[in-house]
């Protein structure tokens, strides 16, 4: 590809960027995607960190957006030579300290027996929401994520448009002004089960004590039984990615750093890498990078008006990050909890500690203010009971995930570079061998911390550990993210594009993002909308 062929440069090829790419590509365009690093996926990150042939997911493990987002279906990316997926039966679970367990199934039902023996009110209360939710899911989710955002004021204001508020039990205008904890203590009444209930959120990035974040927290539960494991690790949907671009001439250059997005005339038409090089593009340029490498690092001055400027500066991440013990295991470990409900050794998503919301809140306080919870509550998944092909055959892939700050009080991040990262992870082994039947340290054949300074120095994007690229919060969400200007994914820069996870919606394996600059980018060039239209 010469220079002068090139139609769009993209920089960065995590999901969003490489999703971008294909779509682009796909409708005849002649795209070149710059990334960073040796390998495009971004997030979509496995690798053998532990022993040879033990496959962990180093960000990326859930995907709940198989099935809601359009762009699998649009770029064909499962089946095939596509990425497969497992969908597991029981899908999430909660262990507490009595020995009692409960447990979220595909099946409605199942999880509506596991409820009832914690409480037969709630267990009723969770299935007409479910059944709500899913009555407005096509509409709420997809046109909500994969459209350029509204101002939540007009969310709140269609909802009484619609006359929803007559027609529905959970949906509220005030839930604007609600937090998650509001939201259950208010619908629930049992700790057990709102603790299952706010796990589900605080794993989907969203803290439970929040004001604002009620609005989104009931199409949240919609997709609580949505769970999906890539099999051989979520590497391989950013393969189905790349093989899409590959058929459809986009060229993708790896261990290509971008230091400046050219511009001439108020107009991007290019970029320069660290080694000198220039690609110039003849229609735009887009930027899957988080704002301040865009316009902070890439961009002159001169280019950027100066309230926007301070906007970005002002731009803020989660205090909440995560600590992560990678482990290759002899055996998949059972739970003494199984005497109470067996179905509990065969949940894949499990919360090991949260027992009520004041747990959650305690946690959320000590993070805030820069400290690493004493007593870890865990979020543990085993990958091998579901996708054999993760490990040796008869051993496991395991991880231990606990919410932590990036930055420890008195310390800063540098000490996670400390021995301080193996003891608490052995902290972390201790407190999840305590719930386990006939499991041992001794059936770890290795464990291997993976740290918040460890994310953020893999991938810069996530800046202080930021897995979701921003903060979530109501002030920086749908036309709010990352601001008023830039929340259409346009710049002030003609030519210029936003197609990264600090636009509406925000991180996790969404799409959103690229999906969204590409309407904007369609509109602009008046390209031919092959896609599914929603």
């Amino acid at each position: 590809m010469s220079i002068s062929d090139i139609d769009a440069i993209i920089v960065g090829a995590g999901h969003n960027g490489m999703a971008l790419a294909a779509y682009l590509g796909k409708s005849g365009w002649k795209v070149l995607v710059l990334e960073r690093r040796l390998e495009e996926g971004g997030g979509l990150t496995t690798e053998q960190y532990t022993r040879a042939g033990f496959l962990h997911n180093l960000h990326s493990n859930y995907h709940s957006f198989v099935g809601l987002c359009p762009v699998y279906d649009d770029l064909e990316l499962i089946g095939g030579d596509g990425v497969s997926y497992v969908r597991p039966p029981v899908q999430m679970g909660s262990i507490f300290r009595d020995g009692t367990a409960l447990t979220i199934h595909t099946d409605l039902q199942k999880t509506h027996i596991s409820m009832s023996r914690f409480s037969q009110k709630d267990a009723d209360t969770f299935v007409r929401l479910y059944r709500e939710v899913k009555g407005f899911q096509d509409l709420m989710i997809r046109t909500m994520m994969y459209a350029p955002p509204i101002d939540l004021k007009d969310i709140t204001n269609a909802l009484s448009t619609w006359k929803l508020e007559d027609k529905t039990e959970f949906f509220r205008a005030r839930l604007r002004s609600m937090s998650i904890n509001d939201f259950l203590n208010r619908h629930f009444e049992n700790e057990k089960v709102k603790a299952m209930l706010a796990f589900h959120a605080a794993i989907c990035g969203y803290r439970t004590d929040l004001v604002g974040l009620a609005i989104s927290f009931p199409f949240m539960l919609g997709k609580i039984d949505n769970w999906r494991i890539a099999i051989g690790g979520s590497h391989r949907l950013a393969h189905a990615i790349w093989r899409c671009m590959r058929r459809n001439n986009v060229t993708l250059l790896p261990a290509c750093p971008v230091i400046q997005i050219l511009i001439e005339n108020n107009r991007a038409i290019g970029v320069c890498l660290e080694d000198g090089r220039e690609y110039l593009a003849s229609k735009m340029v887009a930027s899957s990078l988080d704002v301040h490498q865009t316009f902070n690092r890439m961009i002159e001055d001169k280019w950027v008006p100066q309230d926007l400027r301070k906007e970005i500066c002002d731009y803020q991440y989660q205090d909440t990050t995560l600590f992560t013990a990678h482990m290759a295991l002899h055996k998949i470990p059972s739970y003494k909890a199984a005497q109470f409900d067996p179905d509990i050794n065969q949940a894949w998503v499990l919360n090991l500690g949260y027992e009520c919301l004041d747990d959650f809140n305690a946690d959320w306080n000590d993070i805030s203010n820069g400290r690493v919870p004493e007593n870890p509550k865990l979020n543990v998944a085993v990958n091998s009971r579901f996708d054999p092909t993760d490990a040796p055959q008869g051993k496991a892939t395991g991880l231990i995930r606990v919410f932590a700050p990036f930055a420890v009080e008195g310390k800063g991040a540098a000490v996670w570079a400390t021995s301080f990262k193996d003891v608490y992870m052995q902290r972390c082994i201790d407190t999840l061998i305590e719930y386990t039947d006939e499991f041992s340290e001794s059936d770890i054949i290795e464990a291997k911390p993976y740290t918040p300074l460890d994310i953020s120095e893999k991938l810069i994007n996530m800046v202080n550990g930021d897995w979701m690229v921003g903060r979530i919060a109501e002030d920086n969400l749908m036309s709010n993210r990352p601001n008023k200007l830039l929340s259409q994914y346009r710049t002030p820069i003609k030519g210029l594009y936003l197609c990264g996870s600090t636009t509406h919606p925000h991180g996790f394996i969404t799409f959103g993002p690229a999906y969204n600059a590409l309407q904007a980018i369609a509109d602009d060039f008046d390209l031919d909308k092959w896609w599914a239209q929603i």
